[in-house]
C-alpha cells in the first residue's frame, strides 16, 4: 500500500524523483527504491522523515500546497510539521501493522525518541560549539583578531571564512583548546556524533569546514569579492605619489627597443604609462595571458603603476583591457581587486577573451595608438627571462592595433559600470539586500509617504517586477528590522535616486510586509528569504542568468555589473548556499511575518 500510495501522489503531483529527492537532501536512488516496492522504511524513520520533507517543499515551491492539502485530508493552514505528519500517516494508511513494528534507528513501537539535531552547515556547527564551550562572540572575535560582527555573521551562516586564508585553522584552533580547558572534549564529540578517541584538532577542523557544510570554492570567491566592493569607499584611496616622482629619468628617456624578464616588463610599462600621461594619450588598450607576478609581488612598483594608471584616467583617457577567460578565479578576483578604483572611474572598458588560451605560448600586447606598444611571446613559463619588444614605428603600431581589434572581435564584455539595469528582463533573479524592496511595496503604503516622485519610481519598478514575475522567478534574500531601530524611527525605505530619506512607522512596515506575504501567496515564482543578518551591510545585490549587478548603498553611483560566465556561476552558488539555509515555506513564513506584524 505504502508503495502504490507514493506513486500515486507522485503522478498527482506531477513530481519526478530528482526533483523531491534534491528538496529532501538524499539521492535519488532512495525514492526509486521506495517507489518500486522493494522497500518499505518504518514510519517514523530518517528516511520517511526526509521523503514527506521533499514532497512538502516540492508542492510548497510551486505554491500548490493547498492542492496537496486537498488529495490528503489536510489542513492546508496548518503548520508545516502537522500537514507533514498527516501526509505521512496518509502514505501509510492500508499499511500492515507489523511493516511499522521497527525503523531504521531500531526504535520499538511506541518508543518515542527525540530526533538528533544535524547541523547542515558551518554557521550552524559554529554555533553549536561556541554553545557547549561558552564562547562569546567577543572573545573568539579577540583570540583570532577578527571583527566581532564578522563572527555574529559567521555563527548566523550569511558569511563563511575566505577560501585558502588561514582564518578556518585558527577558529579550530580556538575551539579545541577551549572545549579542552572546559572539560567538554566528550561533549564535543558527541555533538559531532563521533568517538571520544577519535576526537582532536584536526577531526573538529574537518568536521567545521566538511566539503558540505561550507560553500564550493567558486562561492567563496564571489563571497571574497563582495567583502572588498561592500567595504570600498570612493573617498578612501591610497596616497599615491605624484606621476612624476613614479618614473626615474633614465626609464622615461629610455629609447630601449628591447627589455628583458620581469624587471624589463616593469621598467617598459613605467615608461610607456608615463607617455600615455604626458601626451594626454586618448586611449589604452591592454591584454595580457601571462602570469601577472610582475605586477602584483612588487609593492613599490605597484603603487607606482597605480599612480600613473590614476593619472591617465584623470586625463581623460580612456582603458580598454581584454582579460582572459581561462584564468583561474582566483587570478580573475585579484585582477578585479587591483583594478577596482579604477573601474569606479567609468574611464575602464572591460572585456574578457573568448577563446582557449594557447598552453604552450603567453602573449602581452600593450598598445597606446600612434604613441607605443610593449608586446611579447614567450614560450610559457620562461618570461621571467623572456623578451619584450617596445615599438614606436607608426607601421608596427598599426599592425599591433589590427592584432589587438582582431582579439577584441571574439571578447565579451566582463565588466560594465556603471551596471546594466536588469529591471525589464525576463531572467530568474535573486536579490540580496539589507531592507526590503520599494517593489514589494503595496500602493496604500507608497501614498503614505506624501511623496509623487516616489510614487512615480515606485509604479515603474513595481510594474516590471509583476512583469517578471508571470514569466520568472524571484528571490528575495532581505535582512528584516530589529523592533528597538523600527520603534525609534531609524528603518528607512529602500533609497531611490533623487528622493529624499523616508522612514517607516511601525504600522506602515507592518502594511510591507503583509503585502510580501500576500506576494508570497499569490505568486509561485516569489520567494521571501529572511535573513538574521545583512552579509554585507552597504551593497544591493542582483543575480540574474548572465549578470551579476552589485550597488553600493551609501553611494548607489558606484555600481558595476559583472558578466563573465565564471563569474555569474560562482555568484549564482553563493546565493544557492544562503537560500538552502534560510528556505522556509510559505505558511510558516507567513507565520513568522505576521508574528513580526504585531
Amino acid at each position: 500500500m505504502f508503495a502504490s500510495r507514493l506513486n500515486e501522489l507522485f503522478q498527482y503531483t506531477g513530481a519526478n524523483n530528482r526533483q523531491v529527492a534534491k528538496l529532501a537532501g538524499f539521492d535519488r536512488t532512495n525514492i526509486s527504491r521506495l517507489r518500486s516496492f522493494s522497500r518499505t522504511p518504518g514510519k517514523n524513520s530518517p528516511t520517511i522523515r526526509k521523503l514527506v520533507t521533499g514532497l512538502y517543499l516540492y508542492a510548497d515551491e510551486r505554491n500548490e500546497l493547498g492542492k496537496l492539502c486537498g488529495y490528503i485530508g489536510a489542513n492546508p493552514d496548518g503548520a508545516a510539521e502537522e500537514i507533514m505528519d498527516q501526509l505521512r500517516n496518509w502514505l501509510y494508511e492500508g499499511e500492515p501493522e507489523e511493516g511499522r513494528k521497527t525503523t531504521e534507528t531500531g526504535t520499538r513501537p511506541g518508543g518515542k525518541r527525540k530526533p538528533k539535531m544535524v547541523y547542515r552547515f558551518f554557521g550552524e556547527r559554529l554555533d553549536a560549539v561556541m554553545k557547549l564551550t561558552d564562547l562569546s562572540n567577543t572573545r573568539l572575535s579577540h583570540a583570532i583578531h577578527m571583527d566581532i560582527s564578522m563572527i555574529s555573521r559567521f555563527r548566523t551562516g550569511v558569511r563563511t571564512p575566505v577560501p585558502g586564508s588561514d582564518v578556518p585553522g585558527r577558529i579550530s584552533s580556538i575551539l579545541f583548546e577551549r572545549a579542552e580547558i572546559s572539560g567538554k572534549l566528550n561533549g564535543l564529540a558527541k555533538l559531532m556524533d563521533i568517538p571520544a578517541d577519535m576526537l582532536d584538532e584536526e577531526a573538529l577542523h574537518a568536521w567545521l569546514f566538511d566539503e558540505g557544510t561550507i560553500p564550493e570554492r567558486e562561492a567563496g570567491i564571489a563571497e571574497n569579492l563582495l567583502e572588498i566592493f561592500d567595504s570600498f569607499s570612493a573617498e578612501t584611496r591610497l596616497p599615491l605619489p605624484a606621476p612624476e616622482e613614479s618614473v626615474t629619468d633614465d626609464i622615461s628617456q629610455s629609447k630601449q627597443t628591447e627589455y628583458y624578464g620581469k624587471d624589463g616588463i616593469r621598467s617598459a610599462v613605467l615608461r610607456f604609462l608615463f607617455d600615455a600621461w604626458k601626451r594626454n594619450a586618448g586611449l589604452l588598450l591592454l591584454y595580457s595571458d601571462e602570469d601577472q607576478e610582475w605586477l602584483t609581488d612588487d609593492t613599490d612598483f605597484f603603487m607606482r603603476w597605480a599612480t600613473l594608471m590614476s593619472a591617465c584616467v584623470k586625463n581623460g583617457t580612456r582603458i580598454r583591457i581584454i582579460h582572459n577567460v581561462d584564468r583561474d578565479l582566483t587570478e580573475m578576483n585579484d585582477a578585479i581587486k587591483s583594478w577596482l578604483p579604477l573601474y569606479m572611474s567609468g574611464m575602464v572598458e572591460s572585456w574578457y577573451s573568448t577563446k582557449k588560451r594557447d598552453p604552450r605560448f603567453s602573449h602581452t600586447i600593450f598598445l597606446c595608438p600612434e604613441m607605443a606598444c610593449i608586446e611579447a611571446f614567450h614560450p610559457v613559463g620562461t618570461e621571467a627571462s623572456g623578451i619584450y619588444h617596445y615599438y614606436t614605428d607608426p607601421q608596427i603600431l598599426k599592425v599591433c592595433h589590427s592584432g589587438y581589434e582582431s582579439m577584441l572581435a571574439s571578447a565579451g564584455l566582463l565588466m560594465k559600470v556603471p551596471a546594466p539595469s536588469v529591471n525589464d528582463d525576463d531572467s530568474d533573479i535573486t536579490i540580496i539586500q539589507n531592507g526590503l524592496s520599494v517593489a514589494t511595496m503595496p500602493e496604500e503604503l507608497v501614498r503614505s509617504f506624501d511623496e509623487p516622485a516616489l510614487y512615480k519610481e515606485w509604479t515603474m519598478i513595481r510594474d516590471a517586477f509583476l512583469s517578471r514575475l508571470k514569466k520568472a522567478r524571484v528571490n528575495e534574500c532581505v535582512t528584516l528590522s530589529d523592533d528597538e531601530d523600527l520603534f525609534s524611527g531609524k528603518v528607512r525605505i529602500e533609497q531611490q535616486n533623487g528622493i529624499r530619506e523616508l522612514f517607516y512607522t511601525p504600522e506602515q512596515y507592518a502594511l510591507h510586509l503583509r503585502n510580501i506575504i500576500r506576494l508570497s501567496e499569490t505568486y509561485p515564482g516569489y520567494r521571501f528569504y529572511a535573513l538574521p543578518q545583512t552579509p554585507f551591510p552597504n551593497m544591493r545585490l542582483l543575480i540574474a542568468d548572465d549578470v551579476i549587478r552589485m550597488i553600493h548603498t551609501m553611494r548607489p553611483e558606484l555600481s558595476f555589473g559583472v558578466s563573465h560566465p565564471l563569474m555569474c556561476r560562482a555568484f549564482h552558488s553563493y546565493a544557492e548556499g544562503l537560500m538552502s539555509q534560510y528556505r522556509m515555506d510559505r505558511n510558516t513564513l507567513r507565520k513568522m511575518l505576521e508574528g513580526k506584524c504585531i
